[in-house]
C-alpha cells in the first residue's frame, strides 16, 4: 500500500490533537492531586489541634474546675471561623474539559471537522513538524537506538572463530552436495526427491478427485486414479488450458517460429509454465486472451492457440481471475513431475518425464548471446540452457539442490548463535540468527562461498571437460544464493556506518499498511 502524505498528516494532526487533549486531562489531575495534598495536609493540622484540645479538656475535667458561661463563649469563638480565616481558604476552581464527541457510527471526515474545530476554539498552534512535539524524549532515544542496531550498516568483526565454522559448514555442505546431488537423473538424493514429487502429485490427484463435484459426462473418471499416470492424466482433464503446445504444429505460427520446441522443453519455453510470479501473469493473460506465450530467439511472442474451444468459467471477472488462478496451479501439478505419457511406472528413470523449470530459469531464454561450442557446433546461453533443461535439470532437481543449500545456511546461523551465547555471554534475544547481524551476514558469505568453490571443483574434475555436464553438476541455487551474499557484503562495505535505506523503506511500508488496516484506511 502506498504511504500518501496527505492521510500522513491527517493522522499527525489527529494525534497532536489527542496529546493536548491528554495534557490537559494531566494538568487538571494535578491540580486536583495538589488540592488533595493540601487537604491532607490541613485535615492532618486540624486532627493535631482536636487532640491538644481533647487533652485540655481531660485535664481541666480532672482539676474539677467550675467552668462558668464566659468559658463557652471563648470556646464559641475559638471553634468558629472568622472572616479573615474564610480569606484564606482557596478553593480550587477546576473547570471543564473539552472533549470530541464521536460514535461508532462517526464516519473519518466528520472526525476530522471536529477535531478542525477543537484547534480554532482552544487555539492550538501546529508546528512544521508536529511529531518533533509527538515524541518524549524518552521515544527519541528508542527510536536512534532501534535505528542503530536494526538499520545501521555496520563492519564485520568476525574472529577466527567465525571464519572456521562458515568454512567448515560450506566445505561439508559442498561434500554432501557433491556426493549425493551430482547430475540429475544420476543423483542419489535426486532419486529421493522424485519418489517424494510423485507421491505428492499422487495425493494431491485423488484428493482433488475426492471434492470433484461433477457429474457423469464430465470427464471426471468413476474410480479414483491410482497409478501416477493415471493420477497426472486426471489433472490434465481436470485443468484444461489452451496454452499447452507441445509442437510448433499445435499453433498458428510459421514453419521458422519455435521451430526447436518439442515436448521435451516446451515446458520450460512457455512462459506459462513457469513457476513464478511470471507464469502467473502470462498464464492469466493467456487464458483470458486465447493466446499462448513463448519465448523464440530471446524475443517473446505470443500466437494463436487451435483451442478455439476454450473458455473461463463463472460470469463476472473475478470468477473467471479465480478460475484461470486454479487452472493454472492445478496444470503445473499435472506437469510437475512429467505428462501422463511419459510416467510409466515400469519405465523406471526412462518415464521420469520433462518437468517444469526452476523459477526464474525461464529468463536464460532472453540471453540470446554468447558462444559456447558443444561437439561440433556453437550456441548461444538461451540454447545452452534449453539442453541443459533437457537433461533433466528441472523443479525436483532444484528441490534436490535445496537441500544442502538449506543444511549449509541454517548451520551456520546456529553455530553463530550458539557462539553468541556462550562463547560472548550474550542474552538470548541477541542471539537471534536473523535481522542485521554484520558477523553473520559475513559467515554466511564465507561458508556460500566455500560450498560453491567445493562445487565448481567438482563439477569440473567430473565433467572431463563437457561443457553440458559441468552446467549440470554445478548447483545454481547455491551460487544464485553466493552471488546475493556477495552484493549484501560489497553494499555493506560501501554504505558502512549508514542507515539502510531499502531496509528502513520496508518497515516503514509494514508499519504503515497495519495501521491503516487497524484504521480501515483505504
Amino acid at each position: 500500500m502506498e504511504i500518501k502524505k496527505e492521510k500522513i498528516d491527517e493522522i499527525v494532526t489527529v494525534l497532536s490533537v489527542q496529546k493536548h487533549q491528554q495534557d490537559s486531562i494531566s494538568r487538571q489531575i494535578g491540580a486536583l492531586q495538589d488540592g488533595m495534598d493540601k487537604l491532607t495536609s490541613l485535615n492532618d493540622c486540624n486532627l493535631d489541634n482536636l487532640d491538644d484540645l481533647l487533652r485540655q479538656t481531660e485535664g481541666l475535667l480532672s482539676e474539677k474546675v467550675v467552668i462558668d458561661d464566659n468559658d463557652f463563649e471563648d470556646l464559641d469563638s475559638f471553634l468558629t471561623l472568622n472572616a479573615e480565616d474564610r480569606e484564606n481558604i482557596n478553593i480550587i476552581d477546576f473547570g471543564e474539559l473539552d472533549f470530541i464527541e464521536i460514535s461508532n457510527e462517526s464516519k473519518w471526515e466528520e472526525y476530522l471537522e471536529k477535531v478542525e474545530l477543537y484547534i480554532i476554539e482552544n487555539k492550538i498552534e501546529l508546528h512544521d513538524n508536529p511529531l518533533e512535539d509527538l515524541l518524549t524524549d524518552s521515544d527519541k532515544q528508542m527510536i536512534a537506538r532501534r535505528l542503530n542496531d536494526e538499520f545501521k550498516m555496520e563492519k564485520a568483526y568476525c574472529d577466527k572463530y567465525d571464519y572456521m565454522i562458515a568454512g567448515f559448514c560450506g566445505v561439508i555442505t559442498g561434500l554432501i552436495d557433491s556426493l549425493f546431488v551430482g547430475m540429475p537423473k544420476d543423483s542419489k538424493l535426486g532419486d529421493w526427491t522424485d519418489s517424494k514429487t510423485d507421491d505428492f502429485v499422487k495425493n494431491i490427484s485423488q484428493s482433488i478427485w475426492k471434492c470433484d463435484k461433477r457429474g457423469k459426462g464430465s470427464g471426471k473418471p468413476k474410480k479414483m486414479p491410482d497409478s501416477l499416470k493415471k493420477c497426472i492424466e486426471y489433472l490434465e482433464q481436470r485443468f484444461q488450458i489452451n496454452y499447452d503446445a507441445r509442437y510448433a504444429k499445435d499453433l498458428y505460427v510459421d514453419e521458422d517460429v519455435l521451430s526447436g520446441m518439442s515436448s521435451i522443453n516446451h515446458h520450460l519455453i512457455s512462459l506459462a509454465h513457469a513457476p513464478s510470479i511470471i507464469g502467473l501473469i502470462f498464464s492469466i493473460l493467456d487464458q483470458f486472451t486465447g493466446k499462448a506465450s513463448f519465448i523464440d530467439n530471446g524475443k517473446v511472442i505470443r500466437v494463436e492457440t487451435k483451442k478455439e474451444s476454450f473458455r473461463l468459467q463463472g460470469d463476472t471477472f473475478l470468477a473467471k481471475l479465480s478460475c484461470g488462478l486454479f487452472n493454472w496451479i492445478g496444470h503445473l501439478l499435472s506437469d510437475l513431475v512429467g505428462s501422463g505419457s511419459t510416467r510409466d511406472a515400469d519405465r523406471g528413470k526412462i518415464g521420469r518425464g520433462s518437468g517444469l523449470g526452476i523459477p526464474f530459469y525461464e529468463l536464460f531464454q532472453l540471453c540470446n548471446f554468447g558462444k559456447f561450442k558443444l561437439k561440433d557446433e556453437y550456441v548461444n546461453l538461451a540454447e545452452l540452457s534449453i539442453k541443459i533443461f533437457e537433461k533433466g535439470y528441472d523443479f525436483r532437481h532444484g528441490i534436490t539442490m535445496a537441500i544442502p543449500l538449506a543444511i549449509n545456511e541454517i548451520s551456520v546461523r546456529i553455530f553463530w548463535a550458539i557462539k553468541q551465547r556462550y562463547y560472548h555471554q550474550k542474552d538470548w534475544n541477541d542471539c537471534i540468527p536473523f535481522g542485521n547481524h554484520p558477523e553473520l551476514r559475513r559467515m554466511l558469505l564465507v561458508s556460500h562461498g566455500s560450498f560453491c568453490a567445493i562445487d565448481g571443483i567438482d563439477a569440473s574434475i567430473r565433467s572431463g571437460g563437457n561443457l553440458i555436464n559441468f552446467a549440470l553438476r554445478l548447483n545454481v541455487l547455491e551460487w544464485t544464493r553466493f552471488a546475493y551474499s556477495g552484493l549484501i557484503e560489497v553494499r555493506s562495505i560501501y554504505k558502512e556506518n549508514t542507515i539502510d535505506l531499502i531496509a528502513l523503506e520496508g518497515c516503514l511500508t509494514f508499519e504503515w499498511d497495519r495501521i491503516s488496516k487497524d484504521l480501515a484506511i483505504s
